[in-house]
């Protein structure tokens, strides 16, 4: 494979983000800039016979993977990665739940526990599903080295776990019916989740320093983005109760983490959030049908005022209003362009802020 991790200057990349978590600028702000281009050499995709073998097939994958890196330009401080996944709910997967693919990018698990009493999770490595995932990751980290970063895979943890093993509403009304078993559970998936992290960073780890996940921070230490967005459906008071402890304990067993933050029904929540020292920072996301990125300057300038980190994706257009109305110490932008030529010409734009 060619080494795409050759055509970035990764080691200035690396100190951008050394700053980025200092909440410092190094020379510019951190953006990742990615763009299509025109692939120089023809990867054929082998031929699978259904959904499943797409997520599941590692020559299919390894050609993906490849067919990605050809198309995609990688510009600013956008570090050629690819996370192995099988969608939200594989860390429930791994616990018994049986993955289903409704195509190339949707995957999720039907509820398979009738009730939290007597449930004891336990990560069996003869998981059918915690086999194919070791197996994936470790065809994709012999191919990597050098070439390219392995990321984390996605680990939807918690409360995003238990609404996947026992269905959203049920999962409500357990809040408040059986409270302490919803908090023994969300306990035990936390250790889980360390569990299943350090498995994944051990292997990663064989083969490039540092880590990287689905939110493209690069650390040189243990990166993992927190997440809970079932969270977001309940109050600051409920959240505090239930979720904040699995975000602490997890923040702590690692060097960076940045929790993400889903919609405005979650900004209630992060007030509590920004309490946190252990939580380097926050990654905001609107959600579907609000606003752009840039119509939340408030939020923006709330994260970032608080000490913490700000991971947010905006359209190319917004890149110059987020710099104009954000402090640069400790953001972290990311924008997908249309083009070769639109991605240098907001690289142009982010050059300008030179770090005085």
């Amino acid at each position: 494979m060619e080494s795409y991790l050759s055509e970035v200057d990764f080691e200035t990349i690396k100190q951008r983000f050394d700053a980025f978590w200092n909440r410092e600028v190094l020379d510019r702000p951190v953006i990742h800039i990615t763009a299509p281009r025109k692939p120089r050499r023809e990867i054929k995709l082998p031929p699978v016979k259904s959904v499943e073998e797409r997520w599941t097939n590692i020559d299919y994958i390894l050609s993906k993977v490849e067919l990605q890196f050809e198309c995609t330009l990688f510009l600013g401080d956008a570090i050629p990665v690819y996370w192995p996944n099988l969608g939200p709910n594989q860390l429930t997967a791994f616990l018994g739940g049986d993955l289903i693919f409704l195509n190339e990018r949707t995957s999720w698990v039907k509820p398979f526990i009738n009730d939290l009493r007597g449930f004891d999770p336990v990560l069996d490595e003869s998981n059918r599903w915690w086999k194919i995932m070791n197996n994936i990751m470790d065809a994709i980290c012999e191919v990597a080295e050098g070439n390219f970063l392995v990321g984390i895979p996605d680990l939807h943890y918690g409360g995003d776990a238990l609404a996947a093993m026992i269905g959203t509403e049920n999962l409500v009304k357990a809040l408040y019916t059986q409270p302490n078993e919803v908090k023994r559970l969300i306990g035990r998936l936390t250790e889980i989740c360390i569990k299943v992290f350090e498995v994944f960073y051990q292997k990663t780890s064989r083969i490039q320093k540092g880590s990287i996940s689905w939110i493209p921070a690069y650390s040189r230490g243990r990166f993992l983005p927190l997440q809970d967005d079932f969270s977001g459906l309940v109050s600051p008071k409920m959240f505090r109760e239930f979720f904040l402890e699995e975000q602490v304990i997890l923040s702590k067993h690692v060097d960076n983490s940045i929790f993400h933050l889903d919609g405005p029904m979650a900004l209630g929540n992060l007030s509590i959030l920004l309490e946190v020292d252990s939580i380097d920072g926050i990654q905001w996301v609107p959600g579907a049908g609000s606003p752009p990125a840039s119509k939340w300057i408030h939020v923006c300038q709330k994260i970032l005022n608080s000490g913490k980190c700000l991971h947010i994706s905006c359209e190319p257009w917004e890149v110059k209003i987020l710099l104009d109305n954000l402090k640069h110490g400790g953001l972290f932008l990311q924008t997908w362009c249309s083009s070769e030529e639109e991605a240098r010409r907001v690289l142009k734009i982010v050059e300008k802020y030179y770090a005085k």
